[in-house]
């Protein structure tokens, strides 16, 4: 969802000065990589899933973290200066989850922009109304560029311009050699190939001046800048030629093009300088036209590059100015790029500047608490005091504490405020009555901020029920296929921090959403073998017969067997069968298929076939998941007895000793298989486990299980399934 910085003025197009229009499109969030990389629904990383008109005003919890766009909106309602409906409505096509047919996909393709379709199709339908034959195919870009040469503007624009020479020169050769000419300068687009011819003896001086600007046009589309820069030149000494005045400013985006040629992320100050020399006089002329809105935009792109704490300091200005400018958006984007290019000390001198430079620095090394302290106690004002707040740590200043508690809900920072003040509370009581104090705000609060009070709940939680309420999330941005059932500090919580009784209990309470509640009862089932549980293996048999139909008869075979080995033995190839059942609550993918069926024919600790669920219990308590962010293990929840902790520490121990399932499993099918060789239980389980090696033949059991499974079942469908070990 990122904005390319200055893509509207580098490649507007070359003809008319044109406006830009906010294209129509939805605000969505979604993810350009896995939900592991930066969070997941329940906890979007920078975009949150909501960005109401009431925001502005009311920006609910305002965090480190999020994205420049968003901390804007922040400062400017924390500031007292809420963005007003019309500055909305300009900004709102700059969200980095505003999405277009062109910005959606993350491997967009420019050629497959419906505007840039749209164009075509308009340009081909003008050309055969002046009378030129259609054109199969129009060369618009290289097959490897990611950036068109030639945006659907150049073609609007000509398009608009033929319209032009029609309506006033109507049908003839004059036209045709005018459509001739322009298709010249479009083939340059894709490589640089034929230029414009000159215009013919006689023409129209119309047509002498239209093809003098196509052949500049020509040579910038074919990067030869310097010589289209010259041109442009020509044609501005021109005093009968119409493209007379819009002619500097074309000969400064030559300039700029040249400038930026000489390497990704280099600039050559030389055609900078010039760039700038033609453009001020444009864009500080007096009347208020297109070309000036569009010479202020590219110099500004130029400064950007040449100047950026010279841009910053001005934006910093105009965007906390009471009516920000008609270009809000695209100043939001590029304050950021000025900011990233600025010196720490010129970010200090700004009032915005040195705000999110205090907001983006928490949670960093860097941190520095006390210069956001000092800030808010010199000043006053509500931006210092969430930025204080945000960088606190416990025992913080009684004043900085005393100043969020007496926020009224009123004021925009209230629920930033509450949100610290229970972080930060001493007693774990006090921070959960914030917290249920918060969440009463409903429905107006936020899913986004509510789930971020049930995490400080849950971090808080003095008991079990406390936990079954917090554990509880909201969905805030879409996932592909089902979303997981729990946000990640829930899955490392009830991975980590209960002993299979108390995860049993929870299981079974039915105030918990369905899903949630089935893979409760799935992990603790699951677990109930390594640490030797049949008694939890009982209790759960009616649930489990349930999710997975086809298990009942081994279910009922594994309960009613007497031998603890034999029983050990039916558990594992229970398991191996089927890899749903799983150890460890995923907070990432959720199931795409029946998890009965899950990961046929192939199984592995990580199966891209089924978006990557975690669907082998690799690892458990303090290991690495089997994908995605390392997760350390919690400390003890305070609310657990000295005998339930030490269970907890003994049951963490067994877990985290196990090797990865696949293998722990292989140890019991292979154990049950010398006691009984041929067993028919035995082939559908080799063999699942033989494939969920995925063709690593070095696994300790593969080659056992392999020549086992031939040896005993060589006709069975299971040994034809597994022709080899490899």
């Amino acid at each position: 969802m990122h904005k390319r910085l200055g893509a509207l003025l580098f490649f507007m197009m070359l003809g008319f000065a044109a406006m830009t229009t906010a294209q129509a499109g939805e605000r969505r969030c979604t993810f350009y990589e896995g939900p592991s990389n930066d969070g997941n629904v329940f906890e979007p990383p920078r975009w949150p899933g909501s960005l109401t008109p009431g925001m502005y005003v009311q920006p609910g919890i305002v965090r480190a973290g999020r994205d420049d766009f968003y901390q804007f909106i922040a400062w400017r309602a924390l500031a007292g200066m809420p963005l007003d409906t019309a500055a909305q409505e300009r900004l709102r096509p700059f969200d980095p989850c505003w999405l277009t047919g062109t910005s959606e996909p993350r491997d967009f393709d420019p050629h497959e922009d419906p505007a840039l379709k749209s164009a075509l199709q308009a340009w081909q339908t003008e050309r055969v109304r002046a009378g030129a034959p259609k054109l199969a195919a129009l060369a618009i870009a290289g097959p490897d560029s990611s950036v068109l040469n030639c945006p659907a503007d150049a073609f609007r624009n000509a398009t608009r311009t033929l319209g032009l020479r029609l309506a006033s020169d109507g049908r003839g050769a004059a036209l045709l050699d005018w459509i001739a000419g322009q298709d010249a300068v479009f083939a340059n687009c894709a490589a640089p190939t034929a230029m414009p011819a000159d215009a013919p003896a006689g023409a129209p001086e119309w047509l002498r001046m239209d093809r003098a600007y196509q052949q500049a046009a020509a040579h910038f589309y074919r990067a030869a800048y310097p010589e289209a820069a010259a041109r442009f030149d020509a044609i501005a000494q021109d005093p009968a030629s119409p493209w007379r005045q819009l002619a500097p400013y074309l000969a400064a985006r030559a300039d700029v093009r040249a400038a930026s040629a000489v390497g990704y992320g280099k600039v050559d100050a030389a055609p900078m300088a010039s760039a700038l020399k033609r453009l001020d006089p444009l864009a500080d002329a007096a009347a208020d036209t297109p070309l000036r809105a569009d010479a202020r935009r590219l110099r500004q792109l130029v400064l950007l590059r040449t100047a950026p704490a010279q841009v910053l300091a001005r934006l910093d200005t105009e965007l906390g100015s009471a009516a920000p400018s008609a270009t809000i958006g695209q100043d939001v984007r590029d304050y950021s790029y000025a900011w990233r290019a600025s010196a720490p000390a010129e970010r200090a001198q700004l009032a915005y500047g040195a705000w999110l430079a205090a907001m983006r620095s928490a949670g960093s090394a860097k941190a520095a608490p006390g210069d956001a302290l000092r800030q808010w106690e010199s000043t006053q004002q509500l931006p210092w005091l969430v930025a204080a707040l945000t960088l606190a740590k416990p025992q913080a200043p009684g004043a900085l504490l005393a100043a969020a508690q007496a926020l009224a809900p009123t004021s925009p920072a209230y629920l930033t405020a509450r949100y610290h003040l229970a972080r930060l509370a001493a007693r774990d009581a006090d921070a959960i009555a914030i917290v249920d104090a918060a969440l009463a705000l409903r429905p107006a609060l936020s899913a986004d901020d509510a789930n971020a009070f049930k995490r400080i709940g849950l971090a808080r939680a003095r008991n079990l029920d406390d936990a079954a309420r917090f554990i509880v999330r909201s969905k805030v941005l879409p996932a592909h296929g089902e979303a997981p059932v729990a946000a990640m500090d829930v899955a490392t919580f009830l991975n980590t921090s209960l002993p299979l009784d108390m995860l049993l209990t929870l299981a079974q309470r039915k105030t918990l959403p369905p899903k949630l509640r089935a893979e409760l009862e799935t992990v603790a089932w699951t677990r109930a073998l390594p640490l030797a549980r049949p008694d939890v293996a009982t209790r759960l048999a009616p649930a489990i017969k349930k999710r997975f139909a086809g298990a009942a008869p081994l279910v009922d075979q594994m309960l009613a067997e007497t031998d603890p080995a034999l029983r050990r033995g039916i558990g594992a190839m229970l398991l191996a069968r089927y890899p749903g059942m799983v150890g460890n609550v995923s907070p990432f993918i959720g199931y795409q298929t029946d998890p009965a069926k899950f990961a046929y024919p192939n199984m592995r600790a990580s199966n891209e076939l089924e978006q990557s669920r975690e669907n082998w219990w690799r690892v458990f308590a303090g290991g690495d998941p089997t994908y995605g962010k390392r997760v350390a293990a919690p400390a003890m929840p305070a609310f657990l007895t000295a005998g339930t902790a030490a269970t907890l520490r003994t049951e963490r121990a067994t877990l985290a000793a196990l090797p990865s399932g696949t293998d722990y499993l292989a140890g019991l099918v292979m154990e049950h298989a010398a006691r009984e060789p041929r067993d028919a239980r035995l082939p559908q389980a080799l063999s699942m486990l033989i494939r969920a090696h995925g063709g690593d033949a070095r696994g300790q059991y593969t080659v056992p299980m392999f020549k086992h499974l031939h040896k005993y079942f060589a006709r069975n469908e299971w040994a034809k399934r597994t022709p080899t070990h490899r």
